[in-house]
């Protein structure tokens, strides 16, 4: 509080306010230039009562801010003010910009404590909030971003909106709004009511269930090499985002396809980006996205969920090119997050900021003349060579440490020990950096990108044979469970300081759910199986709507003003909900032999793509993640896990390391339901399909070298009575493969497998099946 307006006057707020101060004491840091003499902040608003971290680093600004929800609104009524809105996030740049510029300074905090109401939002806590803001100042402006500075009636409905604004451009702003509100008001509501209405339009409007257009994959892949930056890598243009939707999509192209074009597409992106300055080349991991072309200059906040994703991209890629330097980047990224951004309870904070000490970048950038103390001379020439370093560096008189060339023109340039001293030195340069201020981590797990990033920890653990990472996705679903997910399976959103906040959003469910089957499958117990049908039940009672086929982003019992429930199924910084959703309900539906549900998943899986048929038609650009669902269905699964006959029969592929890269070497384990069996390889005739293993009819490159099957000793009786050697329980399959001709000019890495099994007990027999693996 302040003496700027009356609001002073109550001093039980006051006290109140100040109570809350000292009991978060040592627990925030208190970002303002004003402090009386004895060290204590001059000014305090309610955001003082909030966890989430941003919100607080705005708790002692001479605004009178609000949080976001009832309260600010009923102000807002009963004063007849209109309502500023800023929505931003704690590791953003230009929040921080706006913040000390404009939020922190006298003089503006008065023009907005005198003429509006305002609120302050952190949009990591109401993504379906900020959407619709979102969607607002891109109609009003033709663009979006952080910080958004929305003005509002006090019905909360948006009337104007733009981003970021120096002092006198706000202030100017300020009070020409002030202005309006006072003597044109009737225009503010028309727009405001034109505005909405067009909102509701975009996001919220009933769907149109038509048949999927012909040829949408091929329509959308032709587009994106036409707008491809093939010197770069990625889309071309400035800033660059990674946009991991549009590579997992363009990677299926290419596996499905044999596309070489598809698959150039995608790895000119992933060597682009791991060998710019978007990626941390000392400690792993991506920042947000680069300011300019080359992906050398980011903005140096670091995600959860980029990591997640572009983690799962390089796995997949080197899983099905065989590029080494894909693998280094997958585990460089998911070591980073295991070390710095897992809790010490388990599970994942958010992000970490783009500034510290007050400046973007410090914490990331390099000095020639600070390498060149702390490195010996063999040390320091190789960083000059392989980083780019120079006196005059390319960031603000520092050097952004960027690959100069491939990973592999170093290792011939420096010898096949070039990888362990590239690391020696690179672990050196980490424990240096260790030693500087540290950008603001903010620790608040949000449970849906905590839980895409478990999905991927579990691909990677069981493809690179990391259990110990298998076990810390485990802890961090537990901890999810354990303090998220109540008695009646509603989630909690933000799980911060031992403490949960916010109702769960689609994609909190959803990708809540996807970890747990992963977990699941690497653990085969039962209770995340369980837990995983509840909660797509109670996700479906909250979130779908069965008679329009659709599915909505936020809670009906929304926070504040309910302006519209987004109804999209498009990307956006992460893969859209709704396809996470068709991901998952096809993969319960292949395990519904193990649980009981009272809906029937592929059923809604099916009805909810007519549902989002007509909105993939009219805009497949933005829908990718819904395309690689569409054009998976019924195709060759990607999955080292696959289920037989809905999960009578479990299958676990494993690659064993080799150093000929024209041999593989694949263990299948398979784990067959209580009471049913398989006949065993190699028996002929009688009334049961035997159990083998092929190449595919269509893979080009590999051939069988030998399919090493267990002995059977189980005997059962055929349907003539005659006795057959059969499989049942567990058991392990080995098969090794060789590159026809040696060559080793291949497309494609991986190799097609086909499992032949029939399942059956002492009833009946289920149809013969044939299971589709790429390793």
């Amino acid at each position: 509080m302040s003496d700027l307006t009356p609001e002073n006057k109550d001093d039980m707020l006051e006290q109140d306010l100040r109570l809350e101060e000292r009991n978060k004491e040592g627990t925030y840091e208190k970002r303002t230039d004003h402090f009386h003499t004895d060290g204590t902040t001059v000014f305090i608003n309610r955001l003082i009562y909030e966890d989430s971290p941003y919100l607080l680093q705005h708790a002692h600004n001479p605004v009178n801010w609000f949080p976001w929800g009832a309260e600010a609104f009923e102000v807002a009524q009963s004063t007849n003010l209109p309502i500023f809105l800023s929505i931003g996030y704690s590791t953003c740049h230009w929040c921080h910009v706006m913040e000390v510029e404009s939020f922190d300074n006298v003089e503006v905090a008065k023009v907005l404590n005198e003429s509006f109401v305002s609120i302050k939002m952190d949009r990591e806590q109401y993504p379906d909030i900020d959407e619709i803001y979102m969607t607002g100042l891109q109609l009003i402006s033709g663009h979006g971003g952080w910080p958004m500075s929305n003005f509002l009636l006090p019905n909360g409905k948006p009337f104007f909106a733009a981003t970021y604004f120096p002092p006198p451009n706000f202030v100017k702003l300020l009070l020409q709004i002030s202005e309006h509100w006072k003597n044109r008001r009737t225009e503010l509501e028309e727009s405001a009511n034109k505005i909405s209405d067009s909102i509701g339009r975009m996001i919220a409007s009933e769907r149109r269930t038509v048949p999927l257009d012909e040829g949408l994959s091929k329509t959308v892949a032709q587009a994106l090499f036409h707008r491809e930056d093939r010197s770069h890598g990625g889309l071309a243009g400035a800033p660059k985002f990674p946009q991991e939707p549009l590579l997992l999509f363009m990677l299926e192209r290419g596996i499905r396809d044999n596309n070489s074009n598809a698959i150039d597409f995608v790895t000119r992106a992933l060597e682009a980006m791991g060998r710019g300055g978007i990626y941390d080349q000392v400690a792993g991991g991506f920042h947000r996205y680069s300011v300019d072309a080359e992906w050398l200059v980011p903005h140096f906040e670091k995600m959860l969920y980029n990591q997640s994703q572009l983690a799962l991209l390089y796995l997949l890629t080197y899983r099905f090119f065989g590029d080494k330097y894909f693998a280094r980047i997958c585990k460089q990224t998911i070591r980073y997050v295991l070390r710095d951004l897992q809790l010490p309870e388990g599970g994942f904070y958010s992000a970490t900021d783009a500034d510290s000490e007050g400046a973007e970048g410090l914490f990331f950038t390099w000095d020639k003349d600070e390498l060149n103390k702390t490195l010996g001379k063999d040390e320091f020439e190789l960083v000059v060579d392989v980083f780019g370093v120079s006196e005059e560096g390319n960031f603000e008189g520092s050097n952004i440490l960027y690959l100069t060339n491939s990973f592999e023109h170093f290792e011939k340039k420096y010898g096949r020990d070039f990888e362990f001293k590239l690391d020696s030195i690179l672990n050196k340069l980490y424990q240096l950096r260790e030693q500087r201020v540290h950008p603001l981590r903010d620790d608040k797990l949000i449970v849906a990108w905590a839980s895409a990033f478990i999905s991927t920890l579990c691909q990677a653990g069981l493809y690179f044979g990391e259990n110990e990472w298998i076990q810390s996705a485990e802890k961090a679903v537990k901890l999810i469970l354990g303090n998220c997910v109540d008695k009646n399976f509603r989630l909690s959103r933000i799980y911060l300081n031992k403490k949960v906040s916010i109702e769960g959003q689609l994609e909190d469910y959803v990708n809540l759910i996807d970890a747990l089957l992963c977990v699941y499958d690497l653990t085969s117990k039962q209770a995340y199986l369980e837990q995983a049908n509840l909660l797509m039940q109670k996700c479906l009672e909250e979130f779908w709507d069965a008679q329009k086929g659709t599915l909505y982003l936020s809670p009906s019992n929304q926070v504040g003003p309910q302006l519209t429930r987004s109804l999209s199924a498009t990307d956006g910084a992460i893969l859209s909900p709704v396809s996470t959703t068709l991901s998952c309900l096809y993969k319960l539906h292949n395990r519904s032999a193990l649980f009981e549900s009272e809906f029937d998943y592929k059923t809604v899986a099916s009805r909810l793509l007519d549902g989002v048929a007509g909105d993939v038609n009219d805009n497949t650009m933005s829908h990718t993640s819904i395309l690689r669902q569409i054009d998976s269905a019924g195709k060759e699964d990607f999955s080292l896990v696959q289920y037989v006959d809905k999960g009578l029969a479990k299958i676990t592929a494993q690659l064993c390391e080799s150093e000929d890269s024209s041999l593989k070497s694949v263990r299948f384990e398979f784990k067959i339901s209580a009471g049913w069996h398989v006949t065993a390889a190699g028996v002929n005739g009688g009334s049961y399909s035997a159990l083998s293993l092929d190449v595919g009819a269509d893979e080009l490159e590999w051939q069988m070298l030998s399919a090493d099957y267990p002995n059977a000793s189980k005997v059962m009786n055929d349907l003539d009575n005659s006795a057959v050697r059969v499989y049942d329980d567990t058991f392990r399959l080995e098969a090794k493969l060789q590159r026809k001709n040696g060559r080793e000019d291949s497309v494609c890495f991986g190799a097609s497998l086909i499992i032949s099994l029939q399942l059956c007990n002492d009833q009946e027999c289920l149809l013969p099946c044939k299971i589709s693996f790429r390793i």
